[in-house]
């Protein structure tokens, strides 16, 4: 990938997206983590620094310090406008639901807390929820309905994690944000590799075999194995009521 290339593209379509969306004005949810940041230095780039507001909302102020330090500097160094606003109070009345919750719905339930501040502000401000979800988590479904996945505009949503972590480097974002393990902070210890069970260059290189190459399955599965060929395909197949509208039933 030509990284200046596909920066220039991106930040000219994002300032046209926020010309034709009538608003100077964009919130994100700024996590400490490479996708937030590459999606903060896009905005300022494209609409100006001024304009940009960056949200930390991390679920524990203690656990997620080394995150809402990097999140707090790196919006300095780009000199957004910057809020710390940790959502454990926000999140205290889900402990009192009646029937008994799985992690992954207290974890997606935390994901749309996020999701409905930045919304708040936005509404409030006539500012436009810029998403920082990437090309793998969105074919994947990677992401939670209504929660991060949830935006007005996706400025990296057509780049690999993968490619990511490339123009990262080469903007020369912070090296201790590109090395940090991608994590979606909805529980203590998560990660997103450990989730999927496999490493990003992994789950990029079977996506673009798939989708990009259009290679026949069995093809793919004897590069990469049948196993982690599998786990992307049923990935693939549970992602698609995430990126499409509620369905209508006609009568």
């Amino acid at each position: 990938m030509d990284c200046e290339k596909a920066f220039t593209s991106i930040v000219l379509q994002t300032r046209i997206f926020f010309k034709n969306a009538n608003s100077s004005k964009a919130v994100l949810g700024l996590s400490g983590g490479i996708d937030s940041a590459l999606v903060a230095k896009i905005l300022a780039k494209a609409i100006g620094a001024e304009n940009v507001f960056a949200i930390s909302m991390p679920l524990n102020e203690k656990i997620s310090k080394q995150d809402i330090s990097h999140a707090k500097n790196w919006a300095k160094a780009l000199k957004i406008n910057f809020y710390l606003l940790p959502i454990s109070e926000f999140a205290k009345p889900f402990e009192k639901l009646k029937w008994k919750q799985s992690k992954i719905s207290k974890g997606n339930s935390f994901a749309r807390l996020r999701m409905n501040i930045l919304y708040n502000f936005a509404n409030s401000q006539n500012a436009i929820v810029a998403g920082t979800g990437n090309r793998t988590e969105l074919s994947l479904g990677y992401f939670t309905k209504y929660g991060d996945g949830g935006a007005d505009v996706l400025p990296i949503g057509s780049i690999y994690k993968t490619k990511v972590i490339e123009m990262a480097k080469f903007l020369k974002l912070p090296k201790e944000i590109i090395e940090k393990k991608p994590t979606a902070g909805l529980w203590q210890g998560q990660t997103d590799e450990k989730e999927i069970g496999m490493k990003y260059c992994e789950m990029d290189s079977i996506l673009k075999a798939l989708i990009d190459e259009k290679k026949p399955v069995e093809i793919v599965k004897k590069e990469f194995g049948s196993k982690n060929v599998e786990i992307i395909l049923k990935r693939i197949e549970n992602a698609k009521h995430k990126l499409c509208l509620a369905k209508i039933l006609e009568i």
